[in-house]
């Protein structure tokens, strides 16, 4: 808000950031349906902005280069809004990790898997698809995958905490398979492409996992 320039106080008002944020929100919109109709490399800076009603300009003022676009893409279909809040700290990821019954725990798990996925797989899968095109959307798809292990570790570390695993598991074992198991990819398969719906996803999810990590 405040700040000067010569000695003049520049000011922003809450209706011109509020436009701002608006037209931010409509640019990364645009390419995320573009991103997941069109695939990364086929979708341009041009498309973009037509697709949003903005000048090319305002693409980059507003957001920046294509990568960075993708990666706020991404991180806006993880965590489902645009407030600075990391996806480990929302409500709905601490429900899961707070929950003190195994089973439960896992179902939330699964709920969570499903609500970020029916928002991000198809572009989630559009960076795969462009990771070996493009260094830096490879170099932003290898730190996807890291971000995807730390949250299969915090689960992970969590549910050993609450019970007994199923004999020999451990919770890295358990990180690992969720990391390889529960995946945008597996969910675009069986939604997209076998006719699932997402609900019938998160269940299925929800009982295997149950049934690969708790004892009888």
């Amino acid at each position: 808000m405040g700040g000067s320039v010569n000695g003049r106080r520049r000011y922003t008002s809450p209706a011109r950031r509020e436009q701002a944020r608006k037209t931010r929100r409509a640019i990364l919109d645009a390419a995320h349906r573009l991103f997941a109709e069109k695939g990364y490399l086929a979708t341009s800076v041009e498309d973009i902005a037509r697709e949003a009603g903005v000048a090319r300009p305002t693409v980059f003022t507003s957001v920046g280069v294509k990568s960075q676009i993708l990666k706020e893409v991404i991180d806006l279909a993880l965590a489902g809004d645009d407030e600075p809040v990391p996806v480990r700290e929302r409500p709905w990821f601490r429900e899961a990790l707070e929950e003190p019954d195994p089973h439960r725990m896992l179902h939330l798990h699964a709920r969570n898997m499903r609500m970020m996925y029916v928002r991000c797989a198809d572009v989630y899968c559009a960076v795969e698809s462009a990771a070996e095109a493009d260094p830096d959307v490879g170099a932003l798809w290898q730190a996807m995958q890291r971000w995807r292990l730390m949250g299969s570790r915090f689960v992970a570390e969590s549910l050993a905490g609450k019970t007994r695993l199923r004999d020999g598991y451990d919770a890295d074992t358990v990180a690992d398979m969720l990391w390889s198991v529960a995946t945008p990819m597996v969910y675009r398969k069986l939604v997209r492409e076998r006719g699932w719906s997402p609900e019938q996803y998160e269940r299925w999810l929800a009982d295997l996992l149950c049934r690969a990590f708790l004892p009888d």
